[in-house]
């Protein structure tokens, strides 16, 4: 049980919001709400009210679930509407995420909830339309929220209690990737994690690693130079802070394949644009919430909610 709540507690945490179809074995379930002509069943609401217990929410845990079934189905429809598609492999990618934080298989995570009475399709459900609001959040505020110098400057000058320096890592990097096609074969990328993990066990030195690398097929190295690891997102700076100088980091997989980061040096400096660069999430986050939030009301303001039991 410790478990699943750690493992939902990542889940809150990462904030990824079109329900997916499922087969589910439902008993005596009835209609509860219809949101613009979508059904949310007894057993929709039951579902959820586990699945937040498992989270350690309190209160009228009925009331939550329906209040989150229904903003779901709303965001669902502007999903749908804006056609924008969340697949399945969105979906396993971030459950496999979630498990690996919590160092367990996607399938232990299945079982565990399985043990706790929550059909797994209701974690999956609720992460891809997660994953689709979000998208389509970001798709129609991107550049409304986006955080410019003169916001930073400005965030920084007002709160006096803020250092105007920080300390912060300076890189020297190259981009090692194992290139990929768009939407390559299950086959296609395991064989690529596999060379990957081989071009990082054969690497032990920036000078002779990055030769070894050049030569090798489909591996392409870019020479990316001096970089603080505020300009990255924090899931790579993770990844930057917990490799030795000399070494690669774990691969992550974007458009051009899967890309890992040699670093070849690491100084620790004294930075004013990365007290900056700070807070950038900081203010991006609280924008993209307001923006969230205000365009949710927007949406339910002009659903259909039909409340039926």
């Amino acid at each position: 049980m410790v478990r699943v709540c750690l493992i939902l507690t990542l889940l809150i945490a990462v904030s990824m919001a079109t329900t997916l179809p499922a087969q589910r074995a439902v008993a005596q379930t009835k209609i509860v709400v219809v949101v613009n002509g979508a059904p949310i069943t007894s057993y929709d609401v039951a579902q959820r009210e586990k699945l937040l217990r498992l989270t350690g929410q309190r209160g009228n845990l009925r009331e939550a679930a329906m209040g989150e079934l229904i903003n779901e189905k709303v965001q669902d429809g502007a999903v749908k509407k804006a056609q924008i598609l969340v697949s399945d492999g969105d979906i396993d990618s971030a459950i496999a995420d979630i498990a690996s934080r919590a160092q367990i298989s996607p399938g232990q995570l299945r079982s565990a909830f399985s043990e706790a009475g929550v059909n797994i399709q209701t974690l999956r459900d609720r992460i891809g339309s997660q994953i689709g609001f979000n998208r389509l959040v970001r798709a129609r505020f991107s550049s409304l929220a986006k955080v410019t110098e003169q916001d930073l400057v400005a965030a920084l000058l007002r709160d006096e209690a803020k250092e105007k320096t920080v300390e912060a890592a300076r890189y020297d990097l190259h981009q090692v990737i194992i290139a990929l096609p768009q939407n390559p074969s299950k086959q296609r990328l395991a064989a690529a994690r596999s060379r990957a993990a081989d071009v990082r066990k054969s690497f032990a030195s920036c000078g002779e690693g990055l030769a070894m690398a050049k030569k090798t097929r489909n591996v392409v190295v870019r020479q990316m130079g001096r970089r603080m690891d505020v300009e990255f997102p924090l899931s790579i700076r993770e990844k930057l802070a917990s490799t030795e100088v000399g070494k690669l980091t774990e691969p992550v997989q974007d458009r051009l394949g899967l890309v890992m980061f040699a670093v070849c040096d690491k100084q620790m400096v004294q930075s004013a644009n990365a007290a900056m660069k700070a807070l950038e999430p900081e203010i991006a986050n609280e924008r993209g919430e307001a923006f969230t939030k205000q365009y949710l009301r927007r949406l339910k303001r002009d659903a259909v909610i039909e409340r039926r039991g």
